[in-house]
């Protein structure tokens, strides 16, 4: 995946959107506690949830996540590592994700059909219809129906949302991008504005 072109960026607010996510090296994104190499070590839960954070209000379009870190701990292979990680994070979340809804449909679909042959039963024992026992039915049809559409529409709808939510982390585009390029970015848009109305012009190729 391509890092963001310096050509597109106009102002000092686009260069700043570079520095979305600040680094002071890759093992900010991983765990503390687990000593693999990057290809096999355990994303950061601290880095999860601050993605899940900055992200989680962001309705539309795709997910475009820049990190900035020093150019002397940049690697280009670490990047790509890094990139396959992360997704690699939320296609095993979205398989989990799956499996659950899976789990709560049966379970939903088997509660309402407990449901319905109670109230099946009610027309075909009369013995049900003594007070105390239709009362006790009423309950439980009551309950296993409720349960049970609950299980199978609510849930279902709040997990593909949360699953709609992780696949833009896999198809997000992940860019490193190190300070000192950032800096020079800043510099070069202060001493040569891009408004028109200032007069001044951006030397031709200057970025």
């Amino acid at each position: 995946m391509e890092e963001p072109k310096k050509s597109d960026l106009k102002t000092v607010s686009d260069a700043m959107q570079l520095t979305q996510i600040a680094l002071d090296g890759y093992d900010d994104l991983f765990s503390d506690f687990d000593p693999s190499p990057y290809a096999t070590r355990l994303l950061s839960e601290d880095f999860l949830k601050e993605l899940h954070r900055r992200y989680a209000e962001k309705k539309k379009g795709e997910f475009i996540i820049n990190f900035t870190l020093p150019r002397a701990v940049h690697s280009e292979k670490i990047d790509n590592i890094v990139r396959k990680r992360i997704k690699d994070y939320f296609k095993q979340e979205l398989k989990n994700i799956e499996r659950i809804r899976k789990e709560k449909v049966t379970h939903g679909a088997l509660r309402v059909f407990i449901g319905l042959l109670l109230s099946i039963s009610l027309f075909f024992i009369p013995q049900l219809e003594k007070e105390p026992l239709l009362i006790l039915f009423s309950v439980l049809i009551w309950y296993a129906l409720w349960s049970g559409f609950e299980r199978l529409f609510e849930s279902s709808r709040h997990l593909q949302r949360k699953m709609a939510f992780y696949e833009k982390f896999i198809k997000a585009e992940y860019n490193f991008v190190t300070e000192e390029d950032v800096m020079g970015i800043i510099q070069k848009l202060q001493d040569y504005p891009s408004d028109p109305t200032s007069g001044v012009q951006r030397p031709p190729g200057s970025f």
